[in-house]
Formats: C-alpha cells, structure tokens, sequence
C-alpha cells in the first residue's frame, strides 16, 4: 500500500531573535496509507505523462518537452513545495503539457499531493531546532539503515543505534541567511523511508550570548 507524506517547508528567523524553546528529540512518523489520491491519479489520466509509478515514463512521455517530472527523484521532487504542486494541478504549468484540473476538491488535490509525496518516501517530518544545539530524532528501527545529508559542510547527521543525532556545523554562519535549506534522509536498503526537513532558528536571547556561544565552537 502507497504510504502519506506530509507537506513541508522551513524559514530561519533574522539574527538575535527572542529566546525560543524546541523541543531536543522527536520520533519519526508512521507513514500512513493513502489510496484515494492514487485512484485520482490514475482517473485523471496522470500516468499517461508521469508512469504508473510516477517515474516520469508514462507513454506519452517521450514526446514531451520538458519531460514529465520524476515523482521518485530526490533532486526533482526535494526543492518542489506543495503550494507549486497545487497550483500545477489546479491552474496546469504554462509551457509544458501538463493540463488544469480545476474540477478537483480541495481535499482531493491534497490527497494526491499526498500519493506523489508518497512516491518518494514512506514519511516526511519537518524539525524545529536551536541552530546552537543537537537534536534527537528516535528512528523507531534496528541498526540496517544510513543517514544521508543534502549539505555535509552545513549540517552533520549521524547515527547512533536507533537514534539519528543531527547538529549544525558551525551553526553562527546559518544565523547570517534568512533562509537556509538542508534536509536528513534515512535510507534502508537503498529506499529514502524518511525525509527530514529542518529548520534551524535562533534561541540566544542577545547578541553577547551569541557572540560567547559562536568563540565557545571556534575554540
């Protein structure tokens, strides 16, 4: 059965915010079953374009450009946030082959926002964390998984038993963008099973707490 995903995306606040608390460990989340989005997906004739498994080789395909998106890709599907994905089904994608569907419900776009979601990972989460601090993310299963980071020079992702264990590097640079984009991908048998999207924010309540913090990680 097709597993849910949830939507996601992350904001950093500007530098030197008021003191904010987050939680330090959470547990990966069940992924859930979805099946009314995949039999909207197939009704509305989706895999003519995008294959029966979202792959982007459905008949039809081949003569098509751009190409359909990949569903399954990381790298096509991890930059893609969940308002564009509801606008190309509502409105189309001006340029490519792709049609409106303005007759869907808003509870049936999402459902198959959901299933191409679901095409990439069993679940998705996003965290919420001190830039300045760890957190602890209970992956729920033995030992054969891996862990895997889109920016090793931003972030550090590593496991330890069950648990995954993630830490910005050098977390005061972060603090300089508005916005920063990394995410964690927990991989069994070479399946992304989950996705994880953080978000790092900043919990020094002044700018000599921060300044003290940043020579502490230097030193």
């Amino acid at each position: 059965m097709i597993k849910h995903l949830i939507a996601f995306f992350f904001f950093i606040p500007t530098f030197i915010f008021t003191g904010m608390a987050y939680a330090g460990n959470v547990s990966l989340p069940d992924a859930q079953p979805t099946t009314e989005g995949e039999l909207i997906y197939q009704e509305m004739g989706c895999t003519m374009c995008h294959g029966f498994q979202g792959m982007g080789d459905g008949f039809l395909a081949e003569g098509l450009n751009p190409k359909p998106r990949n569903f399954t890709s990381y790298e096509q599907m991890v930059r893609l946030p969940d308002l564009q994905m509801e606008l190309s089904i509502r409105k189309g994608k001006m340029g490519s082959a792709m049609p409106a569907f303005p007759q869907l419900s808003d509870k049936q776009v999402q459902e198959v926002i959901a299933y191409i979601r679901s095409l990439l990972a069993d679940s998705y989460m996003t965290v919420n964390m001190c830039a300045n601090e760890s957190y602890d993310v209970d992956a729920k299963k033995g030992g054969d998984f891996r862990v895997e980071v889109d920016d090793p020079k931003k972030i550090e992702a590593k496991k330890v038993g069950s648990h995954i264990k993630i830490k910005a590097k050098n977390w005061y640079k972060l603090l300089e963008k508005k916005v920063s984009r990394t995410h964690v991908r927990v991989i069994e048998k070479n399946k992304t099973i989950s996705l994880i999207a953080v978000r790092f924010h900043n919990c020094l309540k002044d700018e000599g707490e921060a300044s003290a913090e940043k020579q502490d990680q230097i030193k």
